[in-house]
């Protein structure tokens, strides 16, 4: 295996209190040839003066305005020199290994696009935060293993997967090229499920790699945020992600049940009082009426300059059945996600 350049890229917001304990780990790693370049969302706390003083050797990006997870990275993207492009939160803690695993996940089979590690929740380390999502029918997502042990043997097998986790991933930079990094619009939430499916039509696959955990906080800059702005980006990028990237027939099936499921936890929220709430989820519909014009011109790229497989090629593989007590679960979760 050759020695590949990896370009490590952390968009930092307010995130101070997580540095000492990510930089930390991410500087004991094993895999010395690397380049980090640090963004900083014009933070507010002495994030950007930590890193000066204490990692002088990583590059700064330092914006003037809160540009977002899509935005903040798409700058550093630009100016990364490697093969491999790593993007990591701040809110994680990485092992020694972290770099030596990945790499030999995304070369492990020829069309690797993308790999992630098992990610784990913290201070709970015995448990699974994430190890990639399957897609449902409904246009939801399968978090496959979410909170289960880490241990279990079927969650510490490679395995492919619909879409990769943005705490932790690893890329090759020539798919990036062909497939574009987030979209802008995005600002945050869902933005990494909308890149792992241009990979996927791309002709290039995402995969899971349990060699290396990483142990991830969770909400390191989102925690910050209203609530309702959260999730009204989080269900406005997952209506514009399918507009973009399915094929017609697939995409009429699935946004009408999106559409379905978006009402009902409208209901929900307007029964239990969380009237901001209800009313983020009809302001992600609107916004898709609203930009639809803009989306159809990005539709009408990714159909013809990204996809070069149907979607009968690989969503079958990435697509899990469940049963309907699964959506109870996830209705309930949304609920109790945002309550005070």
């Amino acid at each position: 295996m050759h020695n590949p350049l990896v370009s490590i890229i952390i968009v930092n917001w307010n995130g101070r209190r997580f540095l000492e304990a990510c930089l930390g780990s991410l500087s004991k790693i094993k895999y010395k040839n690397t380049e980090i370049i640090f963004v900083d969302n014009a933070s507010k706390d002495d994030s950007v003066s930590y890193v000066k003083k204490h990692y002088p050797k990583i590059k700064l990006i330092i914006n003037t305005k809160n540009l977002g997870f899509a935005e903040g990275h798409d700058k550093a993207f630009k100016k990364s020199k490697g093969e491999l492009v790593l993007i990591l939160s701040t809110d994680t803690t990485v092992e020694e290994n972290l770099l030596e695993e990945l790499i030999k996940g995304i070369y492990s089979e020829e069309n690797i696009g993308a790999v992630m590690p098992k990610l784990l929740m913290y201070p709970k380390t015995n448990l699974i935060d994430s190890i990639g999502s399957f897609f449902l029918d409904s246009g939801s997502l399968y978090h496959f293993g979410r909170e289960k042990n880490r241990e279990i043997l079927i969650y510490n097998k490679p395995m492919k997967i619909y879409s990769a986790k943005g705490a932790c991933m690893l890329f090759q930079k020539d798919v990036l090229k062909k497939t574009g990094l987030f979209d802008k619009d995005y600002f945050a939430y869902f933005e990494e499920t909308d890149l792992c499916h241009r990979i996927w039509l791309s002709g290039k696959s995402v995969l899971y790699w349990p060699g290396t955990s990483v142990c991830h906080v969770g909400a390191g800059a989102s925690g910050q945020m209203v609530k309702a702005f959260i999730q009204f980006h989080a269900f406005k990028n997952r209506i514009c992600t399918y507009i973009k990237n399915l094929s017609l027939g697939k995409l009429i099936k699935v946004v009408g049940l999106t559409m379905l499921c978006y009402q009902v936890i409208f209901i929900l929220y307007i029964l239990t009082g969380k009237f901001d709430m209800a009313l983020a989820v009809q302001k992600s519909i609107i916004w898709n009426v609203w930009h639809l014009k803009e989306t159809l011109k990005k539709r009408k790229f990714v159909q013809s300059k990204i996809r070069i497989i149907s979607d009968n090629n690989f969503l079958p593989k990435v697509t899990r059945k469940v049963r309907m007590s699964y959506y109870y679960h996830l209705f309930k979760g949304s609920l109790a996600q945002y309550e005070d």
